[in-house]
């Protein structure tokens, strides 16, 4: 874990199950940068001590540290993924600048930090960094910070899209969410466009929920939810129409659920609040330390 790949701002999706509220702001980052390391197998509960020391090392080089960590639920078992959002590019380097100054200024530090990545790295069979851009015209009443912070699950699709065939799925995305408009569906959803670090024409969708029960809730309603959808597209022959354009649009499209893990973060304040009880463990055991160190009177 370089100090270029530490998550250092909010990222927050959509949800499939929480209801969207409409008066507070979508929490999700124009430029989102996603960090995705593969751990060797055995190795989960180590790396996840070394992130602990990782978040220990910046609280006390004071570099801010805002981000949201999350591990497979499916997918890949080995797989760790990391979250981190800005709101534009240039934030992005400013951020990275600001860390790297704060370890340069500081040899024991960077000694120190050093040494933890010389640890970490046997731990890692590879890391992958890839940027992409929020597209709220394509996202479908995304979720505020304190829906988000109530999440426990963040489910991913990766879609291809064929070269040339973007235009085409934009209107297809844009055509989808025009019906569930019509239809009502409580759903949400939040579509990021990669930019680097993929094949060209990557898209990701983010969806969230309080429980995998709610899950199961989805599925009794799937068929009713479906046909509202369908009806408002326009009836059966549209239906038709959309599944034939899929098969020229898509390369392929690739789902994964993933729980957070608020042992591998430190979450912004506005997605911590919302559940002291899951986020603030480390904040509670801090406090405490601080506690025991105070000199007696």
């Amino acid at each position: 874990m370089r100090v270029a790949k530490v998550v250092v701002s909010l990222v927050a999706f959509g949800s499939q199950a929480l209801p969207a509220l409409a008066q507070e702001p979508p929490a999700a980052p124009p430029v989102m940068r996603i960090s995705i390391e593969d751990i060797k197998p055995g190795s989960m509960g180590t790396h996840e001590k070394q992130v602990g020391s990782y978040i220990a090392l910046f609280s006390r080089a004071q570099v801010p540290m805002s981000r949201i960590g999350m591990v497979p639920v499916s997918g890949d078992q080995n797989q760790v993924v990391y979250l981190e959002g800005f709101p534009s590019f240039e934030e992005l380097e400013a951020s990275d600048k600001k860390l790297e100054a704060a370890f340069a200024g500081s040899p024991a530090m960077q000694a120190e930090l050093d040494t933890l990545d010389r640890n970490s790295g046997p731990l890692h069979s590879s890391q992958r960094i890839m940027i992409a851009v929020f597209r709220p015209d394509l996202s479908y009443r995304p979720l505020s910070a304190e829906a988000v912070g109530k999440s426990r699950y963040f489910g991913v699709t990766t879609s291809r899209v064929k070269p040339g065939r973007t235009v085409d799925y934009e209107s297809y995305a844009k055509q989808l969410n025009r019906a569930r408009e019509k239809a009502n569906v409580a759903e949400s959803t939040a579509v990021y466009q990669v930019t680097t670090g993929a094949a060209t024409g990557t898209f990701m969708t983010f969806t969230a929920n309080r429980s995998l029960a709610e899950l199961d809730a989805a599925r009794v309603g799937m068929a009713a939810r479906n046909k509202a959808v369908d009806e408002a597209l326009g009836g059966e022959e549209v239906v038709r129409q959309r599944r034939e354009l899929a098969e020229a649009i898509f390369v392929d499209a690739r789902s994964a659920l993933y729980a957070l893990n608020p042992k591998l973060g430190t979450p912004a304040a506005q997605i911590a609040s919302a559940d002291p009880d899951f986020w603030g463990p480390k904040v509670a055991g801090k406090a405490l330390a601080a506690k025991k160190e105070e000199p007696k009177k």
